[in-house]
């Protein structure tokens, strides 16, 4: 499959740069205080739908921006630096652009960018307590000749800020996937749909990550997706997805950076060494000297995992994309992960030692990066992902395909 893309001269980074990055400081002034009173982002999320975050990977032919998905992460990457919740609260919504702009439907696809390019945001909802990814309690079901959601899933981030929903759910007789895998989108607003911000972990509490239930939820039949093995494996989504969480992290430690600095320069005295002050202390200069470093290399580090990523869009939106341009921007991606998750662990720790008790102040919320880091840092566990890179390594084994071997749907080719 072939997309057209727009003549137009390709979006810069200092044009993205300059569109977004004033909303992004207008989010940082208020991240702490949205995190004491715990108080949803609703209004900041409004403001980059108002800027166009939301359609940033749509093409400039069909009224976005055309971005690379390096160009994505790096404004991903500023936005968690200034509030990580977001980033996690916009990931399903990231994901589905990706899929809307592979699918193989020119129908569908012009469906969904004129709703992105009018400021849609679609949220997420496929995790589940009782089923698993290829078997699915959600379902879908004819009756009377309407097409009926029913189910509730968990950890549906992003959906309470969202206007539309992309469901997983199983619908007997189709897809080829498993048992009948498909996708569907519905309204937010539907009838039936009830979105709760029950979300309990100790970091990441603004995403609106909790749960949604479906009771009797009318699916449009065109948005009723039979999932296929391909739809697994011959894609950048899970890829993109894992983009999303580092660049949040990337971007708490950018934060951190930022938070320290701050802090040290707006200290009169040094408690442990009296005679110099707190910006000349040879330790603080050193763990702040340490901080850059790590900041920098993380933040290296993810933007070329993108660059593989988006070689394997490139190849895919071309039609010319093989099996191994989708192992190599995945296995790119989650080689870096417990890299980058280590570092970041290890930096946002790191910064107490040079404020003492004062930087422990709940006024101060410093122990959300911390929270927040160790939360995003949960989701799809390393230690599985650097088994499935190794797999990759040594035999060949595709990183998607590992993953759907153990979610028992079979072996996997190896060698």
């Amino acid at each position: 499959m072939t997309i057209v893309e727009t003549s137009a001269a390709p979006v810069t980074d200092a044009e993205l740069l300059g569109i977004f990055q004033p909303v992004f400081e207008r989010i940082r002034t208020g991240a702490v205080a949205r995190e004491q009173d715990r108080r949803l982002p609703f209004e900041e999320i409004g403001w980059l739908r108002a800027a166009g975050f939301g359609r940033l990977r749509v093409s400039r032919e069909h009224g976005g921006f055309g971005a690379t998905v390096e160009q994505l992460v790096l404004l991903l990457i500023g936005l968690g630096a200034a509030d990580s919740n977001i980033p996690q609260a916009l990931r399903g919504h990231i994901g589905f652009t990706e899929y809307v702009l592979a699918h193989p439907d020119q129908e569908y696809r012009d469906f969904w960018f004129a709703e992105l390019a009018g400021g849609a945001l679609v949220g997420n909802a496929e995790s589940e307590r009782t089923g698993t990814f290829t078997e699915q309690a959600t379902r879908v079901a004819e009756e009377n000749g309407r097409l009926l959601l029913n189910g509730t899933k968990y950890y549906t981030t992003g959906s309470i800020f969202a206007d539309w929903i992309l469901v997983s759910a199983a619908a007997p007789g189709t897809g080829s996937g498993g048992p009948g895998l498909v996708t569907v989108q519905v309204r937010a607003d539907a009838a039936g749909v009830d979105i709760v911000d029950d979300w309990d972990g100790f970091g990441q509490r603004l995403t609106g990550s909790g749960t949604t239930g479906f009771s009797n939820v009318e699916v449009d039949r065109r948005f009723l997706q039979a999932r296929s093995l391909d739809s697994f494996t011959r894609t950048i989504q899970h890829a993109v997805y894992q983009l999303v969480h580092l660049a949040a992290l990337s971007g708490i430690a950018e934060a951190a950076l930022a938070e320290i600095t701050g802090f040290v320069r707006g200290r009169s005295r040094n408690l442990f060494n009296p005679t110099v002050a707190p910006a000349q202390d040879p330790v603080v200069l050193q763990v702040v000297g340490e901080t850059f470093g790590t900041v920098e290399t993380v933040k290296a580090a993810v933007l070329a995992a993108a660059r593989t990523v988006q070689q394997a869009s490139t190849a895919q939106l071309a039609g010319t994309a093989d099996g191994g341009d989708f192992a190599a921007a995945e296995a790119h991606v989650y080689g870096v992960q417990a890299t980058v998750i280590d570092l970041v662990l290890r930096t946002v720790s790191r910064i107490f030692e040079v404020g003492g008790a004062s930087a422990t102040s709940t006024g101060r919320q410093l122990d959300r990066l911390w929270r927040n880091a160790r939360t995003i840092s949960s989701h799809n566990p390393a230690i599985y992902r650097q088994q499935a890179v190794g797999d990759y390594v040594l035999n060949g084994v595709a990183p998607a395909a590992r993953t759907l071997e153990l979610l028992g749907t079979g072996p996997v080719p190896r060698g």
